[in-house]
C-alpha cells in the first residue's frame, strides 16, 4: 500500500512560491522526487488540500499537478489520488552519477573519490594471493582472517585494544549500518540522530523500523550536548547514531569534552553508540583529533570503510564491536548475504599492509582539489558562506537567499547536478535550504565547470525574489 504525505508534511517541505508561483511549485516537488525525499509510490494530497496548506489557489495547486504528471513524475487517477512515480534515470537519490541525455552533464550529487594512484598495485598483489583463496568455499561472513586481524591492529594503533574476533568485515560503511539496524532495531525503538547528517544511515535505521530522534541543529555544530543528554534522560533509545570526525557534511569534529558527556549519558541510559567514523582518516590538515569515541565507551559500534580514503569500488566495510554483540551481527547478516567478496577484501589487506603510498596519494589529491574548489567558489560565487574544511570530502556552503532547493534545479538545467541542502537534514528539512553540499572528489578542470555553471545558475535564481528564510518553529 502507498504512504499517503500529508498536505500538512508537503507544504512544510516547500518554502513560499516565488516568480511564478505553479512552475517553483512543481520545481520544488519535483526536487523533493528526484532526490528521494518523497519516495516513488507515495501518494500525495489532494490539489485542494495542498492549496489550502500553501495559501496558494487550487487552480495553481492544479496546474502545479499538470506540470508534475506531464514530467512522468506523477501519475493520478479519479478515486484513487495523485502518486508519485520515478522514471528510470531521474532520481539521484541514491547520489550516484546521474547525467542529462547528451553526456555533457557534471555529477556532484556524490562524495566518493576515483581511485587514488598505486591502486592498481595493491590489485596485482592480490592476484597473486588468489591461488590461496580459491582453494575455500569463499564464504566469509564475518570477513576475510588477515584483513580482520590487519584492521584490529590499526584500531590498537589507536589506543583501542581490538582483538580480530571483534571485526566484522561487510560491503561498506552504508551495508555496515544497515546491519546493524537489522540486527538491534525492532519496529517503534527510538533511535537519537544528528539533525543533519549523511541520509542513507538514517534511512537504513527508519528501514529497520526505528524512529529517529533528531538532536536540534546548533548555530555552530550539528551536536547541541545538552538537548542530546536531554532527550536520551527523558526515555529510552535504543541507540545513537554520530558521525563526530568531519561530520558529513559540515566537517565539524567533536571536542574530546563532548564525546565524553555523550558517552557518559549512553552508558547511564543504555543507549547502543552506533558512531561512523569513514571520515576520520581524510584528515587534510593534519589536526589533532580527539580519541575515538570508543575510548570513552567500549561497547561503542564503530562503523568504517575503505570507500572514502582509498576506492569505493573496493565495496569493503567493516564494524569493530564488542565481543557479546558480534554474534548477533554475524546472525543477522547471514540472513541477507553469506559476505563481502572475497577479492576485494585481499586488495584492502594489501593496501593496508602498507597504506602509506595509498594513502597519501589520496589526501595530496584531496587537499588540492579543496584548495582549488574552495578559491573558485570565492573567486565566481563571493556571496557564499564557504568554510575551508580541515577534511572529509565536501564543501558545505551557506545560501544567503535560502534558495537550495531552486538553485539545484537551475543548476540542473546547465548541466550540473547537485543534492540539495534539505536532502541532508532529518525532522526539519526546510532549514537545509539555506546550505549546499559541494564534494571537491572530481578533477580542477571538472571542478572549473562545474562553478563555472553553478554561478550562472545562481545568477540566474537572482532574478526571482529572494524567499523566506526557514521557519524557526520547524527547526529541531
Amino acid at each position: 500500500m502507498s504512504a499517503t504525505l500529508s498536505a500538512a508534511r508537503l507544504a512544510a517541505a516547500l518554502t513560499p512560491p516565488v516568480g511564478v508561483a505553479y512552475r517553483d511549485l512543481a520545481d520544488q516537488i519535483r526536487m523533493l522526487i528526484v532526490d528521494g525525499r518523497i519516495t516513488a509510490g507515495s501518494r500525495l494530497p489532494s490539489e485542494r488540500e495542498l492549496a489550502a496548506a500553501t495559501g496558494v489557489s487550487r487552480t495553481t495547486t492544479a496546474r502545479v499537478y499538470a506540470e508534475l504528471r506531464e514530467a512522468g513524475l506523477l501519475r493520478s487517477r479519479r478515486g484513487s489520488g495523485s502518486v508519485v512515480c520515478v522514471p528510470f534515470g531521474e532520481s539521484s537519490a541514491s547520489s550516484l552519477i546521474v547525467t542529462p541525455a547528451d553526456d555533457t552533464g557534471i555529477a556532484l550529487t556524490y562524495a566518493a573519490p576515483v581511485a587514488p594512484s598505486g591502486l592498481g598495485r595493491a590489485f596485482e598483489a592480490a592476484t597473486a594471493r588468489l591461488p590461496g583463496l580459491l582453494s575455500t568455499p569463499g564464504y566469509l561472513p564475518d570477513g576475510l582472517p588477515a584483513l580482520r586481524e590487519l584492521l584490529a591492529e590499526r584500531y590498537a594503533a589507536r589506543g583501542l585494544p581490538t582483538s580480530p574476533d571483534q571485526i566484522v568485515v561487510t560491503s561498506g560503511a552504508l551495508s555496515a549500518v544497515s546491519l546493524v539496524a537489522r540486527a538491534f532495531v525492532e519496529q517503534g525503538d527510538r533511535v537519537l540522530v544528528e539533525s543533519v547528517s549523511y541520509p542513507h544511515a538514517h534511512e537504513a535505521f527508519v528501514s529497520a523500523g526505528a524512529r529517529l530522534m533528531p538532536v536540534p541543529v546548533v548555530a555552530d555544530g550539528p551536536w547541541d550536548v545538552e538537548a542530546a543528554v536531554a532527550m536520551l534522560s527523558s526515555g529510552r533509545h535504543l541507540a545513537a547514531y554520530l558521525i563526530p570526525d568531519f561530520h558529513n557534511p559540515t566537517a565539524a569534529v567533536m571536542s574530546e569534552s563532548e564525546r565524553g558527556t555523550l558517552a557518559r549519558a549512553m552508558r547511564q541510559t543504555g543507549t547502543l553508540a552506533v558512531i561512523d567514523e569513514s571520515m576520520r582518516d581524510v584528515n587534510l590538515d593534519g589536526v589533532a583529533l580527539p580519541p575515538s569515541f570508543g575510548s570513552f565507551d567500549r561497547d561503542t559500534l564503530l562503523v568504517d570503510s575503505a570507500s572514502k580514503t582509498i576506492w569505493g569500488g573496493l565495496r569493503v566495510g567493516w564494524i569493530r564491536a564488542p565481543h557479546d554483540l558480534v554474534m548477533p551481527l554475524v546472525q543477522a547478516r547471514m540472513m541477507h548475504d553469506l559476505g563481502t567478496a572475497a577479492f576485494e577484501q585481499l586488495v584492502l589487506a594489501e593496501v593496508l599492509r602498507d597504506p602509506e603510498p595509498v594513502m597519501t596519494s589520496a589526501l595530496d589529491g584531496f587537499r588540492s582539489q579543496r584548495d582549488h574548489l574552495v578559491a573558485l567558489l570565492a573567486e565566481h560565487l563571493p556571496e557564499l558562506d564557504v568554510a575551508r574544511p580541515a577534511g572529509g570530502l565536501s564543501v558545505w556552503a551557506g545560501l544567503p537567499d535560502h534558495n537550495s532547493t531552486r538553485l539545484v534545479a537551475a543548476a540542473r538545467d546547465h548541466g550540473l547536478l547537485l543534492t540539495p541542502g534539505p536532502r541532508f537534514f532529518t525532522g526539519a528539512p526546510i532549514a537545509g535550504e539555506a546550505f549546499l553540499r559541494l564534494p571537491y572528489t572530481q578533477s580542477p578542470a571538472v571542478l572549473d565547470d562545474a562553478v563555472h555553471r553553478l554561478a550562472k545558475a545562481y545568477e540566474g535564481r537572482r532574478a526571482d525574489h529572494a524567499p523566506a528564510g526557514p521557519r524557526l518553529d520547524l527547526i529541531a
